[in-house]
Formats: C-alpha cells, sequence, structure tokens
C-alpha cells in the first residue's frame, strides 16, 4: 500500500497521507515520497494549487514515526535518526517556501509533525473535527519542526501554554488564534473536495481557486464564549517573563481555579528537561527566522536523544505503556542553566537538505 497518495484533478494536485491505522504518522518513507512529489509538482506548468490530506476520518496526521527512532537508539551515530529529523526539516522549509498555493485539510487529530509539516501553507482548514497539538513534552522531548518559530510570536501566552503542556485545542481556538485561517464542517468535506476537483477539472488558476477557498471557508474569527474565556486563562498564568514565573502563578491560582491546577498537574507529569530547554527554545526563537530555527532543532533533537528524556519517554508511552516515565530530574529546580545550555551546543556535520542548498 502507497504510503502517500497522489492525485491530479486538472490544475489541483492532491497529497494524501495514507497511514490511516498510524493516524497517518509521518515514516522517513513518506517523507521522501511527499518531497519527491512537491519537487514534481514545483515543475509541473498544469498544476496550479496543491492539497494535503489524511486518509481516513480521525486524523491529518498524528506526528512523526517515533517508535521508529527509539528502535534505532543504539545506533553509535544515529544516523537514523539524523536522516529523518534533516529530511522532515527540509520537507517542512519546502511547504512554507512552495511557489504555489499549498492546502492544508487539517480534518482530525494533526499534531507534531503534521503541523509542522502544513505550517507553511497558505490555507490551513480546520473542522469540528480537528484536535490540534505540540504534544512532545510529554515523551520528554520538545516542539520541533520549525513550531518554536510560531509558538514564540503568539499573543497572550497561547504558544507556551501549546508547547509546555503539549494540551489540545480545537477549531474555535485555532481560528481566533490565527493558527487557521479556513473553517468546515467535517461532514461537508466530500462536496468541498469534489467542488475543489471540479474546479480543478475546468482548468481554473490558483487566483480563482483562492477566490472560492476565500469565499467557501469563511472563518468567523470572533471566539467562542468558551474559547474567549480559555484564552483569558492563559494568558493570566502563561504570559509570563520566565518558566518559574508562570509556575508560580499556577501554584497561586490553583487553589480556586480549575484551569490552574489541571495545567499545574500537567506540567507536573512533563519531564522537567523538556520544560525548560522548551521554554530556552522558545526564548531563542522569537529573534531567529524560520530556518534558523529549524536548524536549531536539528541540533536539540539529537540532543534529546543523546542526553534528555526522549528515550524513556517513548519508553513508557509507546514501547512497555506503563505512562509511568522515570524522568532524569525531579523538579524544574533540580535542572541546572548549564545543561540546558548544552543542549543547543552545536554538532559537527549535522546540516539540513534544503531545497536551494542541493548541489
Amino acid at each position: 500500500m502507497e504510503s502517500v497518495l497522489f492525485r491530479q484533478t486538472g490544475t489541483v494536485a492532491w497529497l494524501g497521507l495514507n497511514r490511516p491505522k498510524q493516524l497517518n504518522a509521518l515514516s522517513l518513507e513518506m517523507i521522501r515520497l511527499l518531497r519527491r512529489h512537491l519537487d514534481e509538482v514545483a515543475l509541473d506548468p498544469s498544476v496550479e494549487i496543491v492539497v494535503l490530506y489524511g486518509e481516513g476520518d480521525r486524523a491529518f496526521c498524528a506526528g512523526g514515526d517515533i517508535r521508529a527512532l527509539y528502535d534505532a537508539k543504539d545506533e553509535p551515530n544515529l544516523d537514523t535518526a539524523s536522516a529523518f529529523f534533516s529530511e522532515e526539516y527540509a520537507l517542512d522549509d519546502r511547504v512554507a517556501r512552495f511557489p504555489k498555493p499549498v492546502v492544508a485539510l487539517w480534518d482530525g487529530i494533526v499534531m507534531g509533525g503534521g503541523v509542522g509539516l502544513t505550517y507553511g501553507a497558505a490555507w490551513k482548514i480546520a473542522t469540528d473535527r480537528t484536535r490540534f497539538a505540540m504534544p512532545e513534552t510529554g515523551i520528554g522531548f520538545f516542539p520541533d519542526v520549525g513550531m518554536c518559530h510560531a509558538l514564540s510570536r503568539m499573543e497572550g501566552g497561547l504558544g507556551v501554554y501549546l508547547a509546555l503542556t503539549g494540551e489540545s485545542v480545537g477549531a474555535d481556538v485555532l481560528l481566533a488564534a490565527g493558527l487557521a485561517n479556513g473553517w468546515l464542517p467535517s461532514g461537508e468535506r466530500p462536496s468541498f473536495e469534489a467542488e475543489l476537483a471540479r474546479r480543478g477539472e475546468q482548468g481554473e488558476a490558483a487566483e480563482d481557486i483562492q477566490r472560492f477557498l476565500g469565499a467557501r471557508l469563511a472563518a468567523h474569527r470572533q471566539p467562542s464564549a468558551d474559547a474567549a474565556d480559555f484564552l483569558r486563562r492563559v494568558k493570566v498564568y502563561f504570559d509570563a517573563p520566565s518558566l518559574a514565573d508562570i509556575v508560580a502563578r499556577l501554584r497561586e491560582g490553583a487553589s480556586g481555579d480549575p484551569f490552574a491546577a489541571q495545567s499545574l498537574e500537567i506540567l507536573r507529569q512533563r519531564s522537567p528537561l523538556s520544560l525548560a530547554v522548551t521554554f530556552e527554545a522558545l526564548r531563542r526563537a522569537r529573534s531567529a527566522t524560520y530556518r534558523e530555527v529549524l536548524e536549531t532543532d536539528l541540533v536539540l533533537a539529537l540532543q534529546f536523544i543523546r542526553r534528555g528524556d526522549f528515550l524513556e519517554g517513548v519508553r513508557a508511552q509507546l514501547v512497555d505503556k506503563d505512562r509511568r516515565p522515570k524522568w532524569r530530574h525531579a523538579d524544574l529546580a533540580s535542572v541546572a542553566p548549564e545543561e540546558v545550555e548544552a543542549f543547543f551546543e552545536p554538532i559537527a556535520r549535522l546540516s539540513i537538505p534544503f531545497a536551494d542548498s542541493r548541489p
């Protein structure tokens, strides 16, 4: 079975992630197939627009195939991990710089690598089934795939909240925060895709198709009452200058605010080392370009495998499934600043094969 499906309806090219039983999690094979198809489509004058979607109705993409990385943990030079992350980040950059509009159908779960794949898409369409998250701190990792670039720039502490807790949000929050710019009821997805295909077959140009998208996917940017209350609480606790300040605010509010109590408990369950490195990565990303963030991510990803909690987190969640990870640190106070700093030290001979850096 092909892990990536490709078809063309006139001026519209369709790329489908086709591992529905695995929630369309990205394998290295999928990353390479997507890159190959995108490179071909970029040079095809008959294609005006590209649609990325996930097969099935449960997920667009639940992230990367981290179990494969765990299984290759004993490689002396971490060749599998180096190839996976470097090629995944190059693919993310390819989408962000793609010369034709890219449409991402975020129907169902969109997490981790699925978020990074579509961060640079011109259209990010949320549905009533969308659950968006960067859940990496729960497995002793960090929000990679260049997403610290976006998370660090979100107002009101939302990016910090998503990065640290790994909790998911739905379409109303995504639209209110500008993470998604289109809304489509999931029940209308078949008719929407059929109409998009019909317009492609009629030879419509990108400008005409995007006018159709703007009219069909009109995003109501006023958040619901629940979303507005959620964003207000996030700002109270997570729009803070330091990780220590966030924890202090949550502790102060925990006795009277269920949101604060729940958030504090979530952070207690996360890897303290992951939280500390993630907060520092967000701080650095605020003044970095998207590519610079991706380059830092490649270093951090391998550091987390070498000296972080990633392997223990994957063991607890996916291998032994005991859900009881034994983190390297008991709490945030025991994570030394120099230990965090060491994660950002460059690793020799690491590079990302960006499209414009090929020989």
